[in-house]
């Protein structure tokens, strides 16, 4: 009895180390081996480059939503919101902190960031298309209303000048190298990182730092 039991014992930590070995690739083998985790790589300049090992941001997420400035819609589609995993992880997470700040204010709408692998974002992609917005270091997010209406403002006098101007601070504190906003809109900040740029005076335009380049 006790060799029947032994015996069985045997047999299955054989047929378990038979399992575990199929499991592992042999060296040289057709085998795929587990996916790293690669980080992502801003190439060239956000007005000519391109993205490596991009991340796409979701549709919606805590404290934000996408919002598709072609179709005037949310979300935004698939191919307009890829970024470096960095660019991604700060949109979340200004986001979840105002909307955490400002509880009874409808969540972010973050527009376009870069399209899966970078490049070219102009006019042949919808509305005014971008000049940057090339290599996963660019973002629109669009101004909060003054009503609080769920879309985007279409005139300086919807926006709600204060959060606003709030979120533009959040986002210099945050590191972020440029912040674009619009001639109209009264918003402010350090003159080598707040710039004033026409065409946006519905939304900020946020550029972060390249990797290894801080």
């Amino acid at each position: 009895m006790r060799r029947s039991v032994l015996a069985l014992a045997v047999a299955a930590l054989m047929l378990a180390a038979g399992d575990a070995r199929a499991q592992v690739a042999p060296p040289g083998g057709t085998g795929t081996p587990p996916p790293a985790v690669a980080q992502s790589v801003a190439v060239g300049q956000p007005w000519h480059g391109r993205l490596r090992h991009g991340v796409q941001l979701p549709d919606l997420g805590p404290g934000f939503t996408t919002w598709d400035v072609v179709f005037e819609q949310s979300p935004n589609r698939p191919e307009r919101r890829w970024g470096t995993d960095e660019l991604v992880a700060l949109l979340e997470n200004i986001a979840l902190a105002f909307s955490q700040a400002h509880p009874t204010v409808p969540p972010l709408l973050i527009a376009d960031l870069s399209r899966p692998h970078g490049g070219p974002f102009g006019r042949r992609f919808g509305g005014l298309g971008h000049a940057s917005h090339q290599n996963g270091l660019d973002a629109d997010v669009m101004y909060p209303r003054r009503d609080r209406a769920y879309r985007a403002a279409v005139r300086p006098s919807q926006v709600d000048r204060r959060l606003s101007q709030e979120l533009v601070d959040r986002f210099v504190l945050a590191g972020a190298v440029k912040v674009f906003v619009g001639p109209h809109v009264g918003l402010r900040g350090p003159r080598r990182i707040v710039q004033k740029l026409i065409f946006h005076d519905d939304h900020l335009h946020v550029r972060i730092a390249s990797p290894g380049r801080r």
